[in-house]
């Protein structure tokens, strides 16, 4: 399985913006490997700020160019990009806590 991020913006230390797929090994944009009608691309925005004296992330996502299946479809998927997300945040948390 290959994926493909393309950086749209990179505002050191607050803000990175990309869009991510699926790809094939040459780097051009695939479906989904697992089916359905998945969206192609998802915009994807990270904010990083200082909310009394600890960081505050905030991650925002949604579909870039996709159809009103393909969004209803990301629509479906929040439960489980929430949990891939947060166990993603866990081990950050986790690995941050040991420096």
């Amino acid at each position: 399985m290959w994926g493909r991020f393309m950086y749209r913006e990179i505002g050191a230390p607050e803000r990175l913006v990309w869009l991510n797929s699926f790809s094939n090994p040459g780097c051009g944009i695939t479906r989904a490997p697992f089916g359905g009608a998945i969206p192609l691309e998802i915009h994807n925005e990270v904010t990083l700020g200082d909310e009394g004296g600890k960081t505050l992330m905030t991650l925002r996502a949604h579909p870039h160019g996709a159809s009103a299946e393909e969004e209803e479809v990301f629509r479906g998927m929040f439960a489980s990009l929430n949990q891939g997300w947060g166990g993603t945040m866990d081990q950050l948390e986790e690995y941050l806590g040991g420096l």
